[in-house]
């Protein structure tokens, strides 16, 4: 259920937070003092279907459907509606761990690339489909698990992924043509459908 958020709260956080995302319509990822974080979603059109399953909602939709199928997300703690400016807003602790942007930055590791290969596998045969599927949006945990991160751009079919949205996978976690530019082809050979072993189509 989303709560109301009135403007006196949010300014009262926005004092202490760290403004880690805006853009020209405003702030979009607010670090908390107490370390949790506000994620704020704008109404892109009145036409839209968020005007009725906002993202904030997904987020939290998602991140159900992710602790079932045993994939580390962040964990949600409240939703919210921040008018005028209308935000639809989730409040939630962040998944530990670092991003495997910053690994690859850091230290290209063909066991770590080799590993998140397998992953990106377990996903399709679990049916998650992620536009917003790349690096900077996958988690190494402390327990050597990966997850996922900025979960609302995601359906969960239930079923194992056809070739098709598979392919459309593995097109969202190369676009970012700088993650990938210190990688050797043999690695990226990995992150095609054809080095799948697909069990649906």
């Amino acid at each position: 259920m989303m709560k109301p958020l009135s403007r006196e709260q949010y300014e009262t956080w926005l004092k202490t937070a760290e403004v880690l995302e805006q853009d020209g319509h405003g702030v979009k990822v607010l670090r908390l003092a107490d370390g949790t974080f506000l994620k704020l979603f704008r109404r892109k059109s009145w036409l839209s279907k968020t005007v009725f399953f906002p993202p904030a909602k997904r987020f939290a939709a998602n991140a159900v459907k992710l602790e079932k199928l045993g994939i580390p997300c962040p964990k949600v703690i409240q939703l919210y509606k921040l008018s005028k400016p209308y935000r639809s807003v989730v409040h939630y602790s962040p998944l530990d761990g670092t991003t495997l942007r910053q690994l690859v930055q850091e230290h290209p590791r063909p066991e770590v690339l080799a590993q998140l290969a397998a992953f990106i596998v377990q996903l399709h045969e679990q049916g998650v489909y992620f536009r917003s599927l790349h690096l900077g949006n996958i988690v190494l945990t402390p327990d050597a698990s990966f997850g996922l991160i900025d979960i609302s751009d995601m359906r969960c079919l239930g079923r194992p992924l056809p070739t098709y949205l598979r392919k459309r996978n593995y097109q969202h976690l190369l676009r970012y043509k700088a993650d990938w530019k210190d990688i050797d082809a043999s690695t990226l050979a990995l992150f095609t459908p054809s080095s799948e072993k697909i069990s649906t189509c």
